[in-house]
């Protein structure tokens, strides 16, 4: 999201919180925004699956970043009724940008379940949304690790990030120390980067599908359901993603 908001291509209609404890999740979404001057955007809670499993109900480190924070509040319609009722008010307009587990996906869709757990963490928390998701016809982007596993935040990029002393230069460089990994992958900003840097990505159409243990597969038997991503201009995406957060200006407005 913070990528989004440095471009006038798209307009952020809102952004949406999933597995766990989303409430805590929205929290850490809020208090970005209003550091970053964009507390106009609304931000809807997914369904709660913290009864999961263990993993699932952790207070992970970075929602002490925003513990205790209550000068902006979630909007008080669901994740999966927000997104339905964007996807009716603009149709054929909406991008639904998932970097994390599809359960909202899946409640749009009708389905509602709680998941049993096994391999891949995205998918494997919730197998029968994944699965449901997959199967609903959505025009579907597939950012994976062929496009996202190399793309890593540096201690030198970091270091300039910190050196930024900007609010939201100093929120990630925050956050990254919470997250607890020296050198981030940023599967995320790279999912968000194939919409707006098409030209720095290569794709291919294929068929997949989600098997029982949560792994996501590919049949090219069977015509594509899907685009993947295989191939993106690491260096370059890097150095673009790095000059929109050196040289924003983003600030809360009180």
């Amino acid at each position: 999201a913070t990528l989004l908001t440095r471009q006038d291509k798209f307009e952020i209609l809102g952004i949406t919180t999933c597995y766990g404890r989303t409430d805590d999740r929205a929290k850490v979404v809020l208090k970005m925004l209003y550091e970053t001057g964009q507390g106009h955007i609304p931000v809807a809670l997914g369904r709660n699956t913290s009864n999961i499993d263990a993993r699932a109900n952790w207070y992970a480190e970075q929602y002490y970043w925003a513990q205790g924070f209550e000068k902006l509040k979630p909007i008080k319609q669901s994740a999966a009724d927000f997104i339905i009722e964007n996807i009716r008010k603009y149709p054929k307009e909406v991008i639904v940008i998932s970097v994390g587990p599809v359960t909202n996906m899946a409640d749009v869709i009708g389905y509602n379940t709680t998941a049993e757990i096994h391999a891949e963490w995205n998918v494997k928390v919730d197998i029968p949304a994944s699965k449901k998701f997959v199967n609903s016809g959505a025009d579907i982007v597939y950012a994976g690790l062929d496009v996202t596993a190399m793309v890593k935040l540096d201690k030198t990029k970091r270091d300039l990030l910190l050196m930024r002393q900007s609010p939201l230069t100093n929120a990630l460089s925050a956050l990254y120390v919470l997250w607890g990994n020296e050198t981030p992958t940023l599967f995320d900003p790279v999912a968000i980067g194939m919409i707006i840097y098409p030209e720095l990505f290569k794709t291919k159409k294929i068929h997949t599908y989600v098997d029982d243990k949560g792994f996501t597969r590919v049949d090219e038997t069977i015509p594509p359901n899907a685009e993947i991503g295989i191939g993106i201009d690491t260096n370059e995406f890097l150095k673009r993603l790095m000059k929109g957060f050196l040289l924003q200006n983003m600030e809360r407005k009180d």
